[in-house]
């Protein structure tokens, strides 16, 4: 019985792991923390690779609220765990086995490259951060729609532990039904969620996640502006802003990771602390702005509410809303979205049935 260090992932523990133990007996996993221990049927166990260096084990199964795992140490430990393995894991350790001596070859022939210019670090630091948006730009096109929402999904799994997210009632219902409206034609599967914060922000994540605080919704004067908010956050997503944001603010070894195909490694294990922070170039929020206007005009929902949402928060006193230290709302930016409305003229829109400060009084 083979017993290594290992690290483990599961709902309700630290978005990076907490230290465990592991091994195999008999026909099942053990794994053991100081405080618990859980016992997993072999036959519920999928094997899976990655790490920055692909050479990085991970056995999964779900869990009641998802999926829980353990990365094993790279190198002698994690083989001697897989060792002990019982057949029936046999057939994927063998698949995967394949794949990590390959994906080794193919890193150790990029990593022997990387030396090599390695000769001159200061050139090439000089050269990544004269490019570092245009990097990220190139990244971000390299990256697939299937691909942007595994590392959505990936994002929201270490921020989620962080919510106190509202599952049911007035307010996720409402924003789940102009959240609809709003993205009818997306090639995004939007999945909206309202979390229970005085705190006044909301933000789009990549792949289609857009939380709202309930401080946000009770700053609203009407469901419209909530609308106007939900229209600019989306274009966050369509346009590829967050994604690109979140490759920049990671830096080069996302670059790298994902040129290399690596969504599993621990680069990623900082994108829910890039995300909840983010905020976005002028350039950006022009776009958003504009077309989220243009996505309000396709549901039918009048445009006023995002400047007035916008005006309402700026010209509150004290301590700034996070939603604006990410969205700055300048004299600007505001005469712009007033003449965007302007010069698109009017349209059919009625208005939208929901009483925001009556649902959260609910």
């Amino acid at each position: 019985m083979e017993t290594v260090r290992v690290h483990l992932f599961a709902p309700g523990l630290d978005a990076g792991g907490v230290p465990a133990r592991a091994h195999f007996a008999g026909q099942s996993l053990r794994v053991e923390r100081v405080d618990a221990r859980l016992v997993v049927p072999a036959e519920r166990l999928c094997v899976r690779h990655g790490g920055f260096d692909g050479r990085q084990w991970l056995l999964e199964w779900p869990v009641e609220d998802g999926s829980a795992a353990i990365l094993l140490p790279a190198g002698a430990d994690g083989e001697r765990l897989l060792a002990g393995a019982p057949a029936v894991l046999a057939a994927q350790i063998d698949h995967h086995g394949r794949r990590v001596r390959a994906r080794g070859l193919r890193f150790g022939l990029g990593m022997a490259l990387v030396a090599v210019f390695m000769l001159l670090p200061f050139v090439l630091l000089g050269v990544y951060l004269a490019n570092a948006d245009r990097m990220a730009g190139w990244a971000t096109g390299k990256v697939s729609l299937a691909q942007e929402q595994q590392l959505g999904d990936l994002a929201f799994a270490q921020m989620r532990p962080t919510l106190r997210l509202i599952e049911t009632g007035p307010a996720p219902a409402m924003v789940l039904a102009i959240g609809a409206r709003l993205t009818r034609d997306s090639k995004y599967q939007y999945r909206w969620f309202v979390a229970d914060s005085p705190e006044v922000n909301a933000f789009a994540m990549p792949g289609g996640y857009v939380v709202v605080y309930t401080g946000l919704l009770r700053s609203a004067g009407s469901a419209e502006e909530v609308a106007g908010v939900l229209a600019h956050e989306v274009q966050h997503v369509e346009l590829r802003h967050s994604l690109k944001n979140m490759i920049h603010g990671l830096g080069w070894r996302a670059v790298l990771a994902l040129a290399m195909g690596d969504l599993s490694g621990g680069i990623w294990s900082g994108m829910a602390a890039q995300l909840g922070g983010m905020a976005y170039g002028r350039d950006l929020e022009r776009q958003a702005d504009l077309e989220g206007l243009k996505a309000l005009r396709r549901a039918g929902i009048a445009p006023h509410g995002m400047p007035a949402f916008f005006a309402r928060l700026a010209g509150q006193g004290g301590q700034v809303p996070a939603f604006l230290s990410s969205h700055p709302a300048s004299g600007e930016r505001l005469a712009n979205l007033r003449r965007a409305i302007a010069e698109q003229g009017g349209y059919p829109a009625e208005p939208l049935p929901y009483d925001v400060h009556a649902i959260l009084a609910d």
